[in-house]
């Protein structure tokens, strides 16, 4: 587009790409932006009407564009937490609840002591891992805090190794 502006058009176009650099647009919303002014500069000397009118200052011009598009750009981008991450967290629960289970059912249950014999007794390391309910109860809650925290860590860990790149 061949358009020729006068000085105070160029001033302002130079001071709204100016802006748009400082707050690292990118490339090719700033040639949209360019083209979109000298449009509407064009249109308004067709028209007879001075194109500053309706025109903020180039820096509350540039900060409602962004403002408009940034709208745009945010249901264009991925959701906060993909699948990846999701599974991340769901396999480490369960992978620390496992682990914990069995650690605790090793070492504070008679379960594997070979001189052990309870035929009513059935092992599960899910949900029974003690003859006894109120210590079965017991390790359990002690599994679930223990899975609920140390995931909690890996996902914070991972939320911010993803936020850093």
């Amino acid at each position: 587009m061949d358009v020729k502006l006068n000085r105070k058009e160029k001033e302002y176009l130079e001071n709204v790409l100016q802006a748009l650099h400082n707050r690292r647009a990118a490339q090719e919303q700033i040639h949209i932006i360019e083209q979109q002014l000298l449009e509407h500069m064009e249109e308004s000397r067709l028209h007879g009407i001075d194109p500053f009118e309706d025109l903020e200052t180039p820096e509350e011009f540039v900060k409602e564009y962004l403002e408009i598009n940034q709208t745009h750009r945010s249901t264009k981008q991925k959701s906060f937490f993909s699948k990846k991450h999701i599974f991340l967290g769901f396999s480490s629960f369960i992978m620390t609840y496992l682990l914990s289970q069995l650690i605790l059912s090793m070492f504070l249950t008679p379960s594997f002591s070979p001189a052990y014999e309870n035929t009513d007794f059935n092992y599960n390391i899910l949900y029974n891992i003690s003859d006894n309910l109120w210590w079965n109860t017991t390790l359990i809650m002690i599994s679930l805090l223990s899975a609920a925290i140390i995931t909690s860590f890996i996902s914070f860990y991972a939320f911010r190794r993803m936020k850093r790149s």
